[in-house]
């Protein structure tokens, strides 16, 4: 039986090993090669595709199979630094060479990464020599990206979806209704995330280092599905995992999520509230939760929101928790509940219906009175 062999966990070429270090002939990127490559190549194998592939939390736990039943290799725990970093290797279209891309950016330098650190003390004098190597290349790439995410002004929130369909490469049905949340949220003066929207200018250049400025500054996070397989979609899930870990990090961040079914909902979510998007009003009943959450957390714990004073009709942000409020402009009192409902009728978007006629609040449903989509 012919064995299987190693592949380049760059580019997946073969690989013609002659020493623990070994220079891919088709890309040019050195691999370290350790321990008893024959007991896990297969897994090996896999671990690097599915790196390639993009699928890093995916890699890393077949990689964690593999040190499950042998000591560490440090071209094991090279490959988990790599999948850390959201490394993939892609090939330049002018010199040709592959040079490493970020995305996964973190704070902490890909040197001072643990797995990264133990991976060095395992290794030779030569191998030694070309992961530092690898691993400052990378941390040139990191430094860049940080300084760029640095300048950007934070958002309060994140919406994650899958923007096209894999099989029918169509627009989905989430880009629509994201829109539509987008639209909302924007009503309540929020700043947000939507690639579609906040990527439009940054076509030719890394989406990366924005990306990882809107997740580590976003308090809350939206995830959209309406199709099981869209949560586990390779970037939506790259997005809430990491937004997922930061949260672990800091008590002041939520997610939401937004499907037609619970059962849609992946493990992670499992035990988690959702909205339910057939529901009537669901983009409404959406952004409020998220607005009630946004708003106490940028308020110290207290809710705070927007109403129109019903004497002179000037916004004002208030306790809800109120009975009145003395307008900041007119100096007059008003019945706090008054002044959101005014808000509220004030924020809804008139629309007539271009088969019947007749006007409506715009929702995500078509027409209440002919029933026909516009």
């Amino acid at each position: 039986m012919q064995v299987e062999a190693l592949r380049c966990q760059s580019c997946g070429g073969a690989l013609k090993i002659v020493s623990s270090v070994c220079q891919c002939e088709y890309c040019g990127v050195t691999n370290i090669i350790c321990g008893e490559t024959g007991n896990y190549i297969d897994l090996l194998n896999k671990a690097n595709s599915l790196r390639q592939h993009c699928e890093f939390d995916k890699a890393f736990k077949v990689y964690d199979e593999i040190l499950e039943s042998n000591p560490p290799f440090a071209d094991i725990l090279w490959s988990q630094t790599l999948c850390e970093y959201g490394i993939e290797y892609v090939q330049d279209p002018v010199s040709s060479k592959y040079i490493p891309t970020l995305h996964r950016i973190k704070d902490e330098s890909i040197t001072a990464s643990q797995t990264f650190i133990d991976a060095l003390e395992l290794c030779d004098e030569e191998q030694k020599e070309k992961l530092t190597a690898a691993a400052e290349e990378i941390y040139k790439i990191q430094k860049d990206y940080l300084n760029i995410a640095a300048n950007e002004r934070p958002y309060d929130v994140f919406i994650c979806y899958k923007e096209t369909d894999a099989e029918t490469k169509s627009q989905t049905k989430d880009s629509a209704i994201a829109s539509q949340l987008y639209d909302k949220l924007l009503e309540y003066g929020y700043k947000v995330f939507f690639s579609k929207v906040t990527l439009r200018d940054k076509i030719g250049i890394e989406f990366e280092p924005y990306i990882f400025a809107a997740l580590k500054s976003a308090t809350a996070m939206v995830v959209i599905g309406t199709k099981p397989e869209y949560f586990e979609a390779t970037w939506v899930k790259n997005e809430w995992s990491r937004f997922l870990r930061l949260k672990e990090d800091n008590k002041d961040k939520q997610i939401f999520f937004a499907c037609d079914k619970v059962e849609d909902l992946p493990k992670a979510f499992s035990l988690k509230q959702a909205q339910l998007l057939g529901e009537k009003g669901a983009i409404d009943n959406l952004a409020a939760n998220i607005d009630a959450f946004v708003s106490t957390v940028k308020n110290g714990g207290v809710r705070i929101v927007s109403a129109r004073c019903t004497n002179c009709n000037a916004i004002q942000e208030v306790d809800p928790t109120k009975e009145a409020a003395i307008c900041t402009k007119c100096k007059k009192p008003y019945v706090v509940s008054e002044g959101i409902s005014k808000m509220e009728i004030q924020k809804r978007k008139m629309v007539k219906c271009p088969h019947c006629g007749r006007e409506q609040e715009r929702n995500m449903y078509g027409c209440i009175y002919c029933h026909k989509e516009f």
